[in-house]
């Protein structure tokens, strides 16, 4: 069996911070990284996301600006099988929304990634999550929703994935947003499969860091696959 740690880190418009964010990102050492507000800058999103991953020791994998600013990054240890985005069609002047969503290998062993942030809008949300559930029914292995839900777990969007086998292994010991005061848990990694999850939640940084680098917390599991 493979061990994989995933990260979701809502990077705050498209990475602002620098280094306090880039040290977070260093210290917790994902395996696969799902970001939320990757670069998004026509023409240049893709470059800059590399750019980002090449600081964190990562390899840009996909997604960007024509994933609804959504990227996943990988390590060494990670393969790419292929990787596929989509941007919803959202109102004039509304934040960019899509998926970004990877058929990795890691070992032996197959694993799916769905990163997504969705609306800030309950109506859009419900349309939102089916398309993450249909891009997650064509990944093989272990699969994992990772991104910045923008709703509690007793929402209705948590509630919709829950129903097709996506687990909640996480605790509101280890609220997510905001990073600097955090009063909710927005942020999900949400496993679906024969999979054991080790730890879920904190990824290891010193708070006030992770305060300094996002108006998000990240979310660390570590997945036995």
């Amino acid at each position: 069996m493979a061990q994989v740690h995933v990260m979701t880190y809502n990077l705050l418009r498209g990475g602002r911070r620098g280094e306090a964010l880039n040290r977070v990102v260093r210290e917790a050492r994902p395996d696969v990284l799902v970001v939320n507000e990757a670069p998004k800058a026509p023409f240049a999103s893709q470059r800059r996301c590399r750019a980002l991953a090449d600081l964190w020791g990562l390899t840009f994998a996909g997604g960007g600006r024509d994933a609804g600013s959504n990227a996943v990054m990988i390590g060494a240890r990670v393969g790419i099988e292929r990787v596929a985005s989509r941007k919803f069609n959202t109102p004039a002047f509304r934040p960019r929304r899509g998926i970004v969503a990877a058929q990795l290998r890691i070992e032996n062993s197959m694993l799916g990634v769905v990163g997504c942030h969705l609306s800030l809008e309950r109506a859009y949300r419900a349309r939102e999550v089916e398309a993450v559930i249909e891009a997650a029914r064509t990944m093989r292995g272990v699969v994992v929703v990772a991104g910045d839900l923008n709703e509690p777990p007793t929402g209705p969007t948590w509630r919709r994935l829950r129903q097709v086998g996506f687990a909640d292994h996480g605790s509101n010991d280890w609220p997510t947003f905001p990073a600097k005061d955090p009063v909710k848990r927005i942020d999900a990694l949400l496993v679906r499969g024969e999979a054991v999850v080790l730890h879920h939640g904190d990824a290891g940084a010193p708070l006030g860091l992770q305060a300094q680098a996002s108006d998000h917390r990240a979310v660390l599991a570590v997945i036995q696959i």
